[in-house]
């Protein structure tokens, strides 16, 4: 048996799974992938991202080596690019294979042990009195996993806590009502590109149905990802590029690396606890790649997740450990899942948007103060303050 028993090796579940063994508890980590495994999304890491890697003590170790990112570039519907600057120390690009592969050994190193397999399903059972007598809690109940194994067998385990931090469409949200599949949302194909010229700034281009960026990895390399609608053949990507850059770029479907096409990218858990067993990262619900955030919200909702696995192990009431860990959500996430919908809908709007774009090359820092916010250097309140939207609407 193990207290603490996490589905998915990603940085939602790796970070919490680091902060659960440094604080005694037993953790078993469930991955089906080998590491290093190819990823390509959410590669670009604000201020967000660091703080909370910072607070895991560990931010030197996760984001040596990682690229520099001092500005964005942000053009709508054709408009002439506005180039504005990330607060000191500014953002970072870093392969999501390399950093979630430090952050397991980070938790690996902390206690944390993991099992190669597939999650398939868990059932919650009370503990028999002879069990309560001997057990280190007389309230907590045991979540049966089943998984099965690298090799294809069916295995077992008991957990006091089960953590389903298994991605969007997370098969412990489905498996156990606390989600609904998954219907509509846009789709983005991408991958790397080779042989760039180097930069330390993120373009992103918006058109209509979709957007297109292109954030630096290395001197050489950057990660390309174009979001539309709907799934795209590689030339309709082309197409879509040329349209939504205004012809400054090209999707360069024959040079892409590590291509992959992910979605529909709208999902949210319709319950994050239930009893024993918590979603957390995307599994919870997924944010919009628009603003960059995935990670970064990943990250900071696994401080929020294991003081509700701490209080779930020392006995406290599921509900009410329920309700304060949905509040911390809200507050991580789904401010930011608002803004994202706001900042959509005021670049597809004509009149708003060149409204926007007229004071923003007039006055950048209104632009600046708001992505402070979105990226993590400021309170995310601070984007929608009356004030800020007033300098940039009126």
């Amino acid at each position: 048996m193990t207290d603490v028993a996490i589905v998915g090796a990603g940085p939602a579940g790796t970070s919490l799974a680091l902060q659960l063994a440094r604080s005694g508890c037993d953790v078993t980590i469930l991955e089906r992938r080998v590491f290093p495994r190819t990823k390509v999304c959410g590669e670009y890491l604000a201020g967000g991202a660091r703080s909370a890697l910072s607070d895991l003590s560990i931010e030197d170790r996760a984001l040596r080596g990682a690229h520099p990112i001092r500005s964005i570039s942000l053009s709508a519907f054709g408009s002439e690019p506005v180039r504005l600057r990330l607060p000191s120390p500014g953002a970072v690009s870093l392969e999501r294979a390399v950093l979630d592969s430090r952050l397991l050994e980070a938790a690996l190193a902390a206690g944390a042990s993991l099992k190669q397999g597939s999650f398939m399903r868990s059932s919650e059972r009370s503990l028999s009195n002879r069990a309560r007598k001997t057990g280190r809690s007389s309230s907590n109940g045991l979540v049966d996993v089943v998984y099965r194994d690298e090799h294809g067998a069916e295995r077992s385990l008991s957990a006091r806590v089960l953590v389903g931090a298994d991605g969007a469409w997370s098969a412990v949200a489905q498996r156990n009502g606390m989600a609904k599949p998954g219907a509509g949302g846009r789709w983005a194909v991408g991958g790397h590109l080779e042989g760039q010229t180097d930069s330390d700034e993120l373009e992103m281009y918006v058109g209509p149905g979709g957007y297109y960026a292109r954030n630096p990895l290395s001197a050489t390399v950057v990660n390309s990802m174009l979001v539309l609608p709907r799934p795209a053949q590689a030339s309709e990507a082309e197409a879509a590029v040329a349209t939504i850059t205004s012809g400054r770029r090209r999707f360069e479907a024959d040079a892409l690396q590590r291509r992959v096409a992910i979605g529909p990218l709208r999902y949210a858990a319709e319950h994050l606890c239930a009893r024993r067993t918590i979603l957390t990262g995307d599994a919870a619900g997924l944010l919009d790649p628009f603003t960059g955030q995935g990670v970064s919200c990943a990250l900071r909702l696994s401080f929020s997740a294991a003081e509700t696995i701490a209080g779930l192990l020392a006995g406290g009431r599921p509900e009410r450990l329920a309700a304060r860990y949905a509040a911390e959500w809200r507050r991580a996430v789904g401010m930011r899942k608002v803004l994202s919908f706001l900042i959509d809908a005021l670049m597809r709007n004509g009149a708003l948007r060149r409204r926007a774009h007229a004071k923003v090359r007039q006055d950048p820092s209104i632009a600046e103060a708001m992505l402070a916010a979105i990226s993590g250097y400021a309170p995310i309140g601070a984007a929608l303050s009356p004030g800020l939207l007033w300098r940039l609407l009126a």
